[in-house]
């Protein structure tokens, strides 16, 4: 029962997470399939950015489920997210999509729009890495 309800509870939390974050998915779906089209940068910016939302769903799957992913899978995660939240307002630049605000804006606004599931992503690359931490076995 208590199983059932940790599950339940950590679906409510996922789904909760992704519908408040739904404009900033939707945008970074938007930016992911317009990013490559005139820059590389841009094309990075948008890899970066789709390997960063796929990690998050494997992550969130996997905690769901109660089971860790690989260590690494988080950190790739982090680094492709830090990356694509902090470069994406050059992509568009480089699209000729111009903010019409500064960078240190559009990162907020990008920050504000996906906030539960950044959030959310805290939370999962810290219980990811702390499982894979209790589960790893000491150097003798």
């Amino acid at each position: 029962m208590l199983a059932s309800m940790k599950f339940l509870r950590r679906i409510f939390v996922v789904v909760t997470c992704y519908l408040l974050s739904l404009y900033g998915l939707v945008f970074s779906i938007i930016l992911i399939g317009t990013s490559g089209t005139k820059s590389l940068l841009g094309a990075i910016v948008g890899i970066a950015i789709l390997v960063a939302w796929v990690i998050h769903i494997i992550m969130s799957i996997n905690w769901v489920i109660d089971r860790a992913v690989q260590p690494y899978i988080p950190v790739w995660g982090s680094i492709a997210g830090t990356f694509g939240l902090i470069f994406w307002p050059f992509a568009l630049a480089a699209n000729n999509y111009a903010p019409s605000q500064s960078a240190l804006q559009a990162i907020i606004m990008g920050l504000v729009f996906t906030a539960p599931c950044f959030l959310l992503a805290i939370y999962l690359v810290q219980f990811h890495l702390r499982i894979a931490s209790k589960n790893a076995t000491p150097i003798s």
